[in-house]
């Protein structure tokens, strides 16, 4: 279909075009991220700890305002696929941008986590809430959004009843009713 996927080969790529160093390009994105409560940011054991989770956080920020540039710069790059990364917001309100969210069941996913990763049942369940509360913290922290809400996304499949190539068929067909780009 002629789609690219917004990786960091790509997000090299466009930062070079930008005029951007690939070694100042930094790739925020939530599977990265480590969710923290508010208190934990707050009460770090000492000054230092606080000190260091300040400039944490400010390094973290000015990294997603700079994918958040090169998201924008893929959307203007055209076709492209961009997984996560707070895409959802960044290009909200784009009539020519489909916004698809795929979820299943937890126990469904510790499943699969347990046979893609040969974990336990246990390590997959702790996996699958560590990056759940990642997605949804990163989303929430800096984007000021729920990944829950559904007015987010044109396009929601539960994989738990839908195998993934009638899933891909349902976004083929979702993408070619978009209105065209407007140039």
């Amino acid at each position: 279909m002629g789609y690219q996927l917004f990786d960091k080969k790509m997000m090299l790529q466009l930062g070079a075009q930008m005029g951007l160093r690939p070694d100042r390009i930094a790739d925020a994105s939530e599977d990265e991220h480590v969710a923290q409560s508010l208190l934990e940011r707050m009460f770090a054991s000492d000054v230092r700890g606080r000190r260091f989770q300040v400039q944490s956080d400010a390094r973290e920020a000015m990294s997603v305002a700079q994918v958040q540039e090169l998201i924008n710069a893929a959307y203007d790059w055209g076709n492209m696929i961009i997984v996560g990364r707070g895409a959802q917001v960044v290009l909200a309100g784009k009539p020519d941008v489909l916004h698809v969210r795929v979820v299943a069941p937890v126990e469904l996913r510790i499943r699969r986590w347990q046979a893609r990763e040969r974990l336990t049942a246990d390590g997959a369940r702790q996996k699958v809430q560590e990056r759940d509360r990642a997605h949804s913290d990163f989303v929430k922290r800096f984007f000021g959004a729920d990944i829950d809400d559904a007015a987010l996304y044109d396009l929601v499949i539960r994989t738990a009843k839908i195998a993934p190539a009638a899933a891909a068929d349902l976004i083929v067909k979702a993408l070619a009713a978009l209105p065209a780009r407007a140039e």
